[in-house]
């Protein structure tokens, strides 16, 4: 299968092709000047194959923002130089669907200094300018953007938008190192946008239990926090410092405040993969207040120490995932989303019965109703009112009436679903051509997850 890449070393477009090598399937490419290189895309080439065969739905963005190379058909696009895809974007017309979920980061500060960090956050929270340890004195911080300039960032997504307004995901950086988020939460809530998530570290949650209520109370709709496993060995691998007595506080923070909570692990062969279990019976323990494990095999841009040695592909997640947990879980329960490219992501819903086993709720495979604007509503609204933060101090409910079942649902009802981004090594246009994840850009283009940071757009 071909398509479209760009070579590691200088960035320009180069032809890729998907290649079977014995039980591995692998993104290979060659770059006139640098020569060739290839990146891993499957452990299990039978798997890849079942999953590419996936149908899609086709939902283009309602406005298109720039410009874009005409596509031939085979993978690549014939344009040469910089509006050749995927150098240029916006969205453009080859765009094959709609954003779900559109990124503002609000800050590029944080409170930590992680050696993996995609965002390469600075440490130090003045808002001063940094020094790049992979490119010397570049300033990598500005002054966080003020509230008004996040309102009209808002006012655009709702030009840009369909009738069921993008999903909000608040990021950075680390957001809660403003002092005004509540503020910027209240007005994506005054602004009617129906879903609004935090992308945290959760030190700030952890340190001050009022402050979950009151981002509650400001409308805040689920906290995604960062959650690489169980034991501090991992947390001073990947974030330098021991973090988990700080994680389960912001955990038990956000359950007194009823912020429902999805762990987000960054999975590297080496320092985390045999913990994928471990974390999805954190969860199963948490399970009033944790209602997903959200897997995200490490990409290698932004700050990081590792390289293909440490790359491990949603396929092996998946697989480690039915393993770990002796097939409570199991690899056919999951599937990818019909409105995104099936090498993007997999996810599943359960149940938690009484007696501790796990329901799927539907089986694996895609489907969808037939009208694009219920398509739309229907996959933003995934993550939307699915789950309920019990009382901690009260007795399991019993579904003894309409009401007490749909309590009980809520309640024990959680997702596992894994998001594999992609670097420059393994970027393939085909994907950011259905990427339902884009950062709005402070130029006012909506730029998919993986090109906007593989091309270092902060």
């Amino acid at each position: 299968m071909k398509v479209q890449s760009v070579c590691e070393e200088c960035g320009r477009p180069v032809q890729a092709e998907y290649i079977r090598r014995d039980q591995e399937v692998y993104l290979e490419k060659n770059c006139p000047e640098h020569g060739a290189s290839r990146a891993l895309a499957s452990e299990d080439a039978d798997a890849f194959e079942r999953w590419i065969a996936f149908p899609s739905v086709t939902i283009p963005p309602r406005v298109f923002l720039s410009k874009g190379a005409k596509h031939k058909g085979d993978g690549s696009f014939c344009v040469p130089g910089d509006s050749e895809c995927p150098l240029h974007c916006g969205p453009c017309e080859n765009h094959l669907m709609t954003a779900c979920c559109v990124l503002l980061n609000v800050t590029d500060r944080c409170n930590q200094r992680c050696p993996w960090c995609f965002a390469e956050a600075k440490h130090n929270g003045d808002g001063s300018f940094c020094v790049d340890e992979h490119k010397k004195n570049r300033p990598r911080c500005v002054d966080d953007p003020p509230i008004s300039e996040i309102g009209k960032w808002l006012d655009r997504l709702i030009e840009l938008g369909e009738e069921r307004k993008f999903n909000i995901q608040l990021s950075g950086g680390e957001p809660t190192v403003r002092d005004d988020l509540s503020e910027i939460i209240a007005l994506c809530k005054k602004k009617e946008f129906e879903y609004t998530q935090l992308n945290t570290n959760g030190r700030k949650l952890a340190e001050d239990p009022e402050y979950a209520k009151s981002l509650r109370a400001a409308g805040l709709s689920t906290v995604f926090l960062q959650f690489d496993g169980v034991d501090d060995d991992v947390y001073k691998a990947l974030r330098g410092e021991p973090l988990f007595e700080i994680k389960k506080a912001a955990i038990r923070n956000c359950g007194d405040a009823g912020l429902p909570v999805t762990l987000v692990p960054t999975v590297l062969k080496n320092v985390n993969l045999s913990q994928t279990g471990a974390i999805i019976d954190f969860m199963l323990d948490n399970i009033r207040t944790v209602k997903g494990v959200h897997f995200q095999p490490a990409s290698f841009f932004g700050r990081h120490e590792g390289g293909e040695g440490e790359r491990v592909t949603m396929f092996k997640v998946m697989e480690e995932i039915e393993k770990q947990t002796n097939g409570r879980v199991k690899k056919a329960d999951l599937a990818p989303i019909s409105t995104g490219h099936p090498l993007c992501c997999f996810c599943a819903a359960y149940m938690k019965e009484s007696d501790g086993e796990l329901r799927p709720l539907r089986s694996g495979g895609s489907c969808c109703p037939e009208e694009p604007l219920e398509i739309i509503r229907r996959d933003r609204d995934f993550v939307l009112n699915k789950w309920e933060v019990s009382d901690p101090d009260a007795a399991a409910p019993e579904a003894s009436s309409f009401d007490e079942a749909l309590a009980v649902f809520k309640a024990n009802m959680f997702t596992i679903s894994g998001m594999a981004f992609m670097d420059k090594r393994n970027l393939d246009a085909e994907r950011l051509r259905r990427c339902r994840v884009q950062v709005f850009s402070r130029d006012e283009r909506l730029i998919p997850f993986c090109a906007y940071y593989s091309k270092g757009e902060k």
